[in-house]
């Protein structure tokens, strides 16, 4: 987010100044992307006492720490001594711990900015959630202190898989920032939209590799995903103006990893192709997506309420690649079967697949 306040009429910086904070708030964007962190700029006030955000932006690589904007709010040194500290004296505070404005913990990481003498003139300042990591230490801690070998085992195990998952979370999100900066440089509309759909189907992979990664488990609750992947696709697909409503009604169901990743890349291209096509023309919408087991069947149901789609035909391909997409994986990877029910009112898709290693909760 580039600055919105005229830093001249809140601070007593030179023009020189100005267009250091300025240039550097045009970068923001990829320095937040790339740390997978938010990222601030602060700069003193007249009087030395207080410190203000002129400039922030919030990672597309991972979840931000704030809710709202941050930009033209005062911090005092009481409740920002790293900030202060940093402004006054010209030194870094790095690996800093404290708690957020959404009572999450936080690392933060500050630095100064300087001018061609050397002078501080603002700060750079990085926070990110590190509630994972102590989570981490925590366990680290308790398997130090078990004598119980199978315990031992159990922690070391739930380490492991935990980091794996957590090292693909964050190379997807690497890729992610990888084709968001490529699709920046293209001209062309029908190119970004293909980066588009590539980068929604990264992120719902992401999404699965993110609940893992939290309790170092194989198993997925593919309701929750289900949910994250429906209120990140309204919100970054939304029109001005226009309601789509997206809910996930049914039982909650865990699913092994491999199953979950599958199931969510269909549901996103669900999601996804009716946020673009049924509702081009509507102020509003709904889509439902139920979920229901039996023995060891899962039934998927996903309607909207849409202009509805063309007849699929179970032997004819569809020209779409997200709808070809859908079938390969329900059909290959899930070894199930999917029907498309399309009418004037809506389209409604049924899912079925067998799931022989099912997790009960």
């Amino acid at each position: 987010m580039v600055m919105s306040l005229t830093l001249d009429q809140v601070t007593n910086l030179t023009y020189e100044h100005l267009a250091i904070i300025k240039n550097m708030s045009t970068n923001l964007q990829v320095i937040a992307d790339i740390s997978q962190a938010d990222v601030f700029i602060d700069c003193l006030l007249p009087g030395g006492k207080e410190a203000i955000v002129v400039a922030e932006a919030n990672p597309n690589t991972a979840t931000s720490l704030y809710k709202k904007s941050v930009v033209g709010q005062v911090a005092v040194e009481e409740a920002e001594p790293g900030v202060l500290f940093s402004l006054k004296n010209g030194k870094p505070v790095i690996g800093s711990r404290g708690i957020s404005q959404e009572n999450i913990v936080m690392q933060q990481d500050i630095v100064p900015i300087t001018d061609s003498d050397g002078m501080t003139i603002a700060v750079l300042i990085k926070e990110r959630d590190i509630s994972e990591i102590i989570r981490n230490e925590r366990k680290v801690k308790s398997l130090m202190e078990t004598t119980n070998s199978q315990e031992k085992q159990r922690l070391v195990q739930s380490l492991v898989v935990q980091e794996i998952h957590h090292r693909v979370k964050n190379n997807l999100q690497v890729i992610s920032s990888l084709l968001r900066l490529q699709m920046r440089r293209s001209p062309s509309q029908e190119v970004r939209e293909v980066f588009e759909d590539s980068l929604s189907r990264i992120a719902s992979m992401a999404l699965v590799h993110n609940y893992l990664a939290k309790d170092g488990l194989d198993e997925v609750d593919v309701k929750f995903v289900m949910g994250q992947i429906a209120t990140l696709l309204v919100s970054s697909s939304s029109i001005p103006g226009q309601d789509i409503q997206v809910s996930v009604q049914g039982e909650t169901l865990f699913l092994p990893s491999d199953k979950a990743t599958s199931l969510a890349l269909v549901v996103n291209e669900l999601i996804q192709n009716g946020l673009k096509h049924a509702f081009h023309s509507r102020e509003n919408g709904k889509i439902d997506i139920s979920i229901n087991s039996r023995k060891q069947m899962v039934y998927i149901i996903v309607s909207d309420d849409g202009s509805g789609m063309a007849e699929q035909s179970d032997d004819q391909p569809s020209s779409s690649l997200g709808l070809q997409l859908v079938r390969m994986l329900v059909e290959e990877e899930l070894e199930g079967v999917i029907s498309f029910f399309p009418s004037t009112r809506g389209t409604k898709v049924s899912i079925m697949f067998p799931i022989i290693d099912r997790v009960i909760k």
